[in-house]
Order: structure tokens, then C-alpha cells, then sequence
């Protein structure tokens, strides 16, 4: 086939993809079954020429930057598509942006979704989680019962899942993008509420709540030793306290500031990394112990103990923890409570993420003097208000 046959035949079946994702009326099982939707001829037809002539990929790519004029629940589907093709490295900007946009449009709908069956159930989003009754009802409430009446609404609720598959794989891979919907709006925190009711939409904002990139010092007062460490896409201050131990073990820092003796596993390092692990590899239970307690500076009491309500915790990120003097500062101690954690907080919500926890530096005795003295101060201070 010639090369203008081939643009014909490829702007033909764009063409039938377009018409096919921007109509509204859904195939029998569609909105249940999201196979329907790729199976549909428009679609295979699309997908199969490309795979065929990749030469036309990106042309694909850029055709997905109409999800903002397709149907709702076939735009959420085409979304899914976006972080599928983004997945094997073909992407288009367009369609990046379009998909952002798009995916707060849904959120928004999926918001409106929810107060309406509220208000059926007799109840508000606001106190659904105070009546289990009212809870479970809204469960099993059917949103094939307002089709009819909330056509966008229904589909963008019921489509949020794939949507939020296909944006979670894109915004892993692009800082533009993240920084895009960290721009307002409250993405983060209304996917974070979100999630109790719809699958796979809280994994959205575990990505745009992560360090993208930072510097923290860590003291230790017993040794009275600290380094300064560079954070980049840690999504968990587990995952950051697995990579840091690795990199204080290769840096033979470990006992200098005052850690318990640490397990090294070579094996977990790699899958913390994202390396390639063969499966016979893997170890039979993922986990990591940490080799510190973790701390806050104001947890430091004057009598050299922590106060543990003051710990740095596993489940949040470096933002949770208090600036002293303009730096993040972590105080590390031989833990009172032996803390495991699991295959979650081992690895990055997705593994197109690229963690990593760097030394920077030793600081000299006399520089780490000073801080601890900061530390001191500023927690007697810090308790008496």
C-alpha cells in the first residue's frame, strides 16, 4: 500500500474512532463491561492499524487529545488508552494536558454523583460516614437508576476507575503534568476523600502528594553525627527510610549515627529501586525493618527521650515533617519499637517512578554541633507554647 493510501486508510479509521468515541449512545453492556467498549470495531480497527504501521503511533497518541469532546464514559475509556500507549513510550502532549483536564471535569461530576445519591438516600457526603446504614445503602445504590435522568453523571462515576488507571500511569511519568494538577483545585485531597468510594482513584494522590525533590538533614544526638541526604519522587516516608538505610549501609554511615544493626538484602534494594528481579528471586516476604527511630525535632526532650507522638510516620512524606530554620531535620535514634513494613511502602505506587535517596554529605562534627544545639533550643521552646 502506498504512503497516501496508507494516510487515507489511517484518517479513515481516526475518523470512525472519533464519531464512535464522541457518541453518547452506549453498546449493550458497555457501562458495565469496559471490553465492550475496546472490542467495538471503531476501536479495534484503530488500535490493530496501529500496531500494524507504527509509523503512525504518535498520530494515534494525538487523535486521544479529543477525550475533552467525547462521551463521558467513552472519554474515560479513551483516558485509559492515553496511559496504556504512554506505557510503551508514545505519548503526545496534547493529549497528557487533555487528560488532566478531562479527569478533573469527571472528578467533578463523580462529586456531583455522589450528593445526588445522598440526597436519595437521605443524607449528605458530608455525614455519609457517620451512618452505617445510610453508608451501605449508598453501596448498593444502582447508577443505572439515573441513567436516564444524569446520563454524564452516571458514566463519569462509572468510568473514574479506568480514567484513573490512564492518568496515574501518565503522572508518573511526567513532572509537567503532576505540577499541573497540583495547580489548584484540591486534586489531591478530593481523590484522597474519593477513594473510600471508588476503586483505584486514591492511588492519584499518593503520586501528587510525593517529594519530587528535597534535601534533609539528619542528626543524630546520642553520636552527635548527621548527614544531609537529596530526596527525589519518594511517594512515602517508608519508602524513603528503605532507600536511605541502603544508602547509609553503602556509605558505611550506619553505625556512626547510632543505628541498631541492619539486615542488608541486596534483593529488596533492587525491587525498591524498580530493578529487574527474577521471580525466583523474590523474596517469600517482602519487608524491610527500620534501623532507627525517626523523629521530629520537636520530640526531643530535654532529658535526651523522645516523645512518641513525635515520630516521623511511615504513612506521610517528608511535607508532614516540621522546617527548623528554613531545613527539613530528622532526628535518628536506636528505635524503642521494632517498625517492619510491607510490599506498599517497599516500592513507589507505580514503578515508573524513579525514588531515590542520595548522600550529599557528612557534616562535620562542628557544623552537626551547631544544629543539634538549634534542635535543642527550638524543641524547649516548642514545648513551652
Amino acid at each position: 500500500m502506498s504512503e497516501q493510501n496508507l494516510q487515507e486508510e489511517f484518517s479513515k479509521r481516526q475518523a470512525e474512532f472519533l464519531a464512535f468515541a464522541k457518541d453518547s449512545h452506549l453498546l449493550p453492556g458497555e457501562l458495565e463491561q469496559g471490553k465492550v467498549f475496546f472490542q467495538a470495531s471503531p476501536i479495534k480497527d484503530l488500535i490493530a492499524f496501529g500496531a500494524e504501521h507504527n509509523e503512525f503511533l504518535e498520530q494515534i497518541a494525538d487523535a486521544f487529545s479529543a477525550v475533552g469532546s467525547m462521551d463521558i464514559y467513552r472519554g474515560c475509556l479513551t483516558g485509559y488508552l492515553i496511559g496504556l500507549y504512554g506505557e510503551s513510550e508514545i505519548v503526545s502532549e496534547k493529549a497528557d494536558r487533555a487528560l488532566a483536564e478531562f479527569f478533573e471535569r469527571v472528578l467533578s461530576l463523580c462529586e456531583q454523583y455522589m450528593s445526588l445519591v445522598c440526597r436519595r438516600i437521605g443524607t449528605t457526603v458530608e455525614r455519609l460516614e457517620e451512618d452505617e446504614e445510610r453508608l451501605e445503602a449508598f453501596y448498593e445504590f444502582s447508577p443505572e437508576s439515573l441513567l436516564a435522568q444524569e446520563p454524564a453523571l452516571v458514566k463519569a462515576w462509572m468510568g473514574m476507575g479506568m480514567l484513573s488507571l490512564g492518568l496515574m500511569s501518565r503522572i508518573s511519568s511526567s513532572r509537567a503534568l503532576r505540577d499541573f494538577l497540583r495547580g489548584g483545585g484540591n486534586i489531591a485531597g478530593r481523590c484522597s476523600f474519593m477513594d473510600n468510594y471508588r476503586d483505584t482513584i486514591g492511588f492519584v494522590p499518593y503520586i501528587l502528594n510525593m517529594v519530587e525533590e528535597e534535601t534533609v538533614l539528619l542528626l543524630s544526638p546520642a553520636t552527635g553525627n548527621g548527614v544531609e541526604v537529596s530526596l527525589r519522587e519518594i511517594d512515602s516516608n517508608n519508602l524513603f527510610f528503605t532507600l536511605l538505610q541502603f544508602a547509609l549501609y553503602h556509605a558505611n554511615l550506619l553505625e556512626p549515627l547510632g543505628a541498631q544493626p541492619f539486615d542488608y538484602r541486596e534483593v529488596v534494594e533492587r525491587i525498591a529501586l524498580h530493578e529487574p528481579v527474577e521471580e525466583e528471586e523474590w523474596p517469600e516476604q517482602l519487608y524491610e525493618s527500620s534501623c532507627f527511630g525517626y523523629y521530629t525535632y520537636p520530640a526531643l526532650r530535654p532529658d535526651g527521650s523522645y516523645d512518641e507522638m513525635g515520630p516521623v510516620w511511615g504513612e506521610g512524606t517528608l511535607y508532614e515533617v516540621p522546617k527548623l530554620d528554613g531545613r527539613y531535620v530528622i532526628l535518628l535514634t536506636k528505635p524503642s519499637v521494632q517498625r517492619s513494613w510491607g510490599n506498599a511502602f517497599i516500592t513507589s505506587t507505580h514503578t515508573r517512578l524513579q525514588p531515590e535517596v542520595k548522600l550529599i554529605r557528612r557534616l562535620p562534627k562542628d557544623e552537626a554541633a551547631r544544629w543539634l544545639d538549634k534542635v535543642r533550643t527550638a524543641s524547649q521552646t516548642y514545648r513551652r507554647q
